[in-house]
């Protein structure tokens, strides 16, 4: 019986890209949404150079915001009741077991394993976190804004206020995607096409195969930038293609 391919929860499905094709020209084989880090301030001259575009993702509008805000307390309300149930009903065991002999030792027991726990998962972010300072995955980019990536980072936000991207790849292409500004819930928005960089000029790595969501694009000059790849589903069915 032949093994079954796990499929990466942040890859599009089939469907989702061929939903695409009409934009795109063609078939796209491979695509997930994808984010940047920080934008580090380039010169002043640099910046000037390139247009003086801006360099960080655009805010949500006012009136969303106002939506947000009118719609929370309804939220918060139904969430508030029930969680006010669970720590009255935490609280009143807590009490029985502070009177329990046994139910102290348990206790004890619990607080001990937490502990290890934690020990456990704070050594393994530090481990994490060295690993990716150690191949540079934890800088934006390789720090020359003369090179083809620090180039496409002073177009990034230019281009699309919104801070992700839909990063697709056809037979020919590398296709940077992404609405024309940030996209509030609710909305609808066209995404488009924003950057086509033929495949010989630009590779996708996985430099830590246990971490397939960090990436980093290499170009053919060696300059290179880190995208980080999300699951954004929801957004999907809201955008048309």
């Amino acid at each position: 019986m032949p093994r079954r391919t796990e499929v990466n929860p942040v890859d599009l499905r089939p469907y989702e890209l061929k939903r695409m094709e009409r934009r795109l020209g063609g078939a796209a084989t491979w695509g997930t949404w994808c984010e940047i880090g920080r934008i580090p301030p380039p010169p002043a001259e640099v910046r000037a150079a390139a247009g003086g575009g801006r360099l960080r993702p655009g805010f949500i509008r006012p009136h969303v915001l106002l939506g947000y805000l009118l719609v929370a307390p309804v939220i918060l309300l139904g969430v508030a009741v029930p969680l006010a149930f669970a720590l009255l009903g935490a609280a009143l065991e807590a009490v029985h077991r502070a009177f329990s002999a046994t139910a102290r030792g348990t206790a004890r027991h619990e607080k001990e394993q937490q502990r290890e726990k934690e020990s456990r998962h704070q050594e393994k972010e530090e481990n994490d976190a060295a690993e990716l300072t150690a191949h540079r995955l934890d800088e934006t980019f390789d720090g020359d804004w003369s090179g083809r990536a620090g180039q496409l980072l002073l177009r990034w936000y230019g281009m699309s206020s919104y801070p992700r991207r839909l990063l697709l790849r056809t037979d020919t292409h590398l296709v940077i995607a992404g609405p024309r500004r940030r996209v509030a819930t609710g909305s609808l928005r066209k995404s488009r096409v924003l950057e086509r960089i033929p495949l010989e000029e630009v590779a996708v790595e996985t430099p830590l195969p246990g971490r397939t969501t960090v990436n980093r694009l290499r170009f053919q000059d060696g300059s290179w930038l880190v995208l980080t790849r999300v699951q954004d589903e929801g957004l999907l069915g809201r955008l048309s293609f």
